[in-house]
């Protein structure tokens, strides 16, 4: 009865282990895969989709319908989603820092947003739906910088971190039609895509729909691809769809290994080699310090006092308290022979 019972627990926990792990034929040979529902790397994203614009901003018909469909495929392969919608300035900040403070117990981060971005001076803004910007030169007050967001998450040292710009809208302070888009950005250790290239606008699609970009973009979310492949694909039905108008951009600079929204199972991953290894985390080395921090510490090096002693610092000769008076040196003439003169006795 007792080796009855050791059996009993043995083929259990046999089986338990068999559950945790699928198999894939990969050519002649197969490859242990962990079900996706199962995986222990976090994934953690923050979703914002802005629509009701005010002032001199063009109100958008899309961005919300965007990021509820980014939204729920997000959750459907183990995100956990801070998801908000028409934000104002002050709770886009606040979603941010929620957003930041999971992502310091590691993994993948996504940041998704949909709206109004502008590009100022080669840097770009997201924009909430509170900014009052009269001229453009309001933007760095008024909006989020996408350049502190990626700061952020490069001092985190999380192992990957996905950003996805849907926001490549008409710059409203622009004197031609269809101008506008953002300036390229390639943040080390992040993998980026805007919805069209840089300098481009994009088309916000049919009022009720989705725009182009995020409905190729969630189509192949759904499917087992690595994440450059999804991007590819999603590159390629948008430049097609749009009449090659649009082109997204894509900027990877991805050091950590490779990621899947949809893990590969059974036969669809038959034609790749899948490498499951874990790899050691990089984390990026930190920003050269730019021209103009350099500038402003080398003119304060300047203007501190230069030390011209003769003496070495900290070893200068005691003061001397008191000095003697120098006395003239005591001349002494000569006797003077005076025999030489006449009449002198």
């Amino acid at each position: 009865m007792k080796y009855f019972i050791f059996l009993l627990i043995g083929l259990l926990n046999f089986t338990a282990c068999a559950n945790d792990t699928s198999y894939t034929q990969i050519g002649n040979r197969a490859v242990k895969i962990k079900d996706s529902s199962k995986n222990s790397e976090q994934r953690v994203a923050l979703v914002i989709g802005n629509n009701d614009y005010r002032g001199v901003l063009s109100k958008l018909s899309n961005p919300i319908n965007d990021a509820k469909a980014i939204k729920n495929i997000l959750e459907q392969r183990g995100f956990k989603v801070f998801y908000s919608e028409d934000v104002t300035k002050r709770s886009m900040k606040s979603n941010l820092n929620h957003f930041y403070s999971a992502l310091k117990k590691g993994g993948v981060g996504m940041f998704y947003f949909s709206g109004h971005g502008i590009e100022v001076d080669g840097q770009n803004y997201l924009i909430p739906v509170d900014a009052k910007i009269e001229a453009k030169s309001d933007t760095e007050f008024e909006a989020i910088a996408l350049n502190r967001i990626t700061k952020r998450l490069q001092d985190i040292g999380n192992r990957l971190n996905i950003i996805i710009l849907d926001a490549c809208r008409n710059d409203p302070f622009s004197r031609g039609i269809g101008t506008g888009g953002l300036a390229k950005v390639e943040p080390i250790g992040m993998f980026v895509s805007f919805s069209t290239g840089a300098g481009s606008v994009s088309s916000d699609g049919r009022a009720g729909g989705h725009g182009l970009f995020t409905e190729a973009l969630i189509k192949y979310m759904s499917q087992p691809l690595d994440l450059r492949d999804v991007f590819q694909k999603t590159r390629k039905d948008v430049y097609v769809n749009s009449n090659q108008k649009q082109f997204p951009a894509i900027y990877d600079q991805t050091i950590n290994g490779r990621f899947y929204f949809t893990y590969p199972t059974g036969a669809s991953s038959s034609n790749k080699e899948l490498d499951y290894r874990p790899e050691p985390i990089i984390t990026p080395k930190p920003r050269r310090e730019s021209s103009y921090r350099k500038r402003d510490r080398e003119v304060q090096e300047r203007s501190e006092p230069t030390n011209i002693s003769p003496y070495p610092i900290n070893k200068i000769p005691p003061k001397r308290t008191h000095v003697e008076e120098e006395k003239p040196e005591k001349y002494f003439h000569p006797k003077e022979d005076y025999s030489s003169v006449v009449g002198y006795d």
